[in-house]
């Protein structure tokens, strides 16, 4: 199958074919889309191979949350020495919208100035959160999944599909796992998250989140976790039960993977409720659960918060207030249709 056979692809293609000295930003949702479609055009260069990937490549991502100014000092000492093979050296900053201000403005003086054999490239899913004198010194290339490789999972798995559609959309590894596997293998049991609460906070303390399966069913427990917040009569109450998720180690990640779903749901109950087709919905294992409901008076500052939130560069924010931020944000914007919206 052809993942990365898109016009924006090409366009990536042939500015890195223009030769180094350069710099261009991938913007688009899914960061492991656009990495994995930066290694995809590097290595179609016949003269690239795996050694150089040791000497002649750079992959900064986040930790913790951010970018910070280790991690472009690392950049600066590559650029010291010239290419042990050839005559390029790639840096590829993933998620370069989680560079600390102190990170961005040292990057900032590498940008300016690389040397002849440098090709930087960077991916974000928020180019307005780029410092203006980054974005004024990068060529940006457009850079999304292609709707077609959605519309093959659809096809490949039929009704199943509702299992690991959100997923899917969600990241591309996920996507790429399922598109290459046996859709026969693929059952409803395979996915199945516990009924009750204590069985959901414990699969998404535990789960691995590197794998695809389990990526699968911790999303779905999340979901499962917001819709019984929302079905709770007891706002603080609900959220004692629940708070225990969001302290620890990884509970800021947690916090992150919730306020990405509540985003969903809300995105989807603006969706139902205007003449938009269904196609673009992407929790559809629960249509039949959000047709009951409707936007509340708050939804779209709920919603802007939740996608500021996802966009932040920094991690040090309470998991704690962020997790109780974005269950409010569900409680008081998915509005029963059958209570008069009050």
């Amino acid at each position: 199958m052809e993942w990365f056979d898109g016009v924006a692809n090409k366009r990536l293609s042939r500015f890195l074919a223009r030769g180094s000295g350069k710099s261009v930003t991938l913007v688009g949702r899914d960061s492991e889309y656009m990495k994995a479609s930066v290694i995809s055009v590097i290595e179609a260069d016949p003269k690239w191979n795996r050694k150089r990937y040791i000497e002649d490549f750079l992959l900064i991502e986040p930790e913790n949350g951010n970018i910070g100014i280790d991690r472009i000092r690392d950049i600066e000492e590559m650029m010291l020495h010239k290419p042990a093979i050839d005559k390029r050296k790639f840096v590829l900053i993933n998620q370069c919208e989680k560079m600390t201000d102190e990170s961005a403005n040292a990057f900032l003086k590498v940008l300016e100035e690389p040397p002849d054999f440098a090709t930087l490239i960077m991916t974000t899913s928020s180019w307005q959160s780029l410092l203006p004198t980054v974005r004024s010194r990068t060529i940006s290339i457009v850079m999304d999944i292609p709707e077609e490789l959605m519309n093959r999972l659809k096809s490949d798995y039929g009704e199943r599909v509702s299992l690991i559609y959100a997923s899917a959309q969600q990241s591309f590894s996920v996507l790429r796992f399922f598109l290459e596997r046996d859709p026969e293998s693929i059952t409803h049991e395979a996915f199945g998250v516990p009924s009750d609460l204590e069985g959901l906070k414990q699969l998404i303390v535990e789960s691995v989140e590197e794998d695809p399966m389990d990526l699968v069913r911790r999303r779905r427990a999340f979901a499962a976790l917001c819709k019984s917040f929302v079905d709770s009569k007891s706002f603080f109450s609900a959220f004692r039960e629940v708070s225990s998720i969001f302290i620890g180690q990884g509970s800021f990640e947690r916090a992150r993977e919730l306020v990405e779903v509540s985003r969903s749901l809300l995105r989807d109950i603006v969706i139902l409720s205007a003449d938009t087709p269904n196609d673009s919905l992407t929790n559809i294992d629960l249509l039949e659960w959000l047709v009951n409901f409707k936007p509340g008076k708050d939804i779209l500052e709920d919603f802007v918060w939740c996608d500021s939130f996802l966009r932040q560069r920094t991690s040090s924010l309470s998991a704690t207030l962020v997790s109780f931020r974005a269950l409010y944000a569900l409680s008081r914007s998915l509005v029963r249709r059958n209570n008069g919206g009050n």
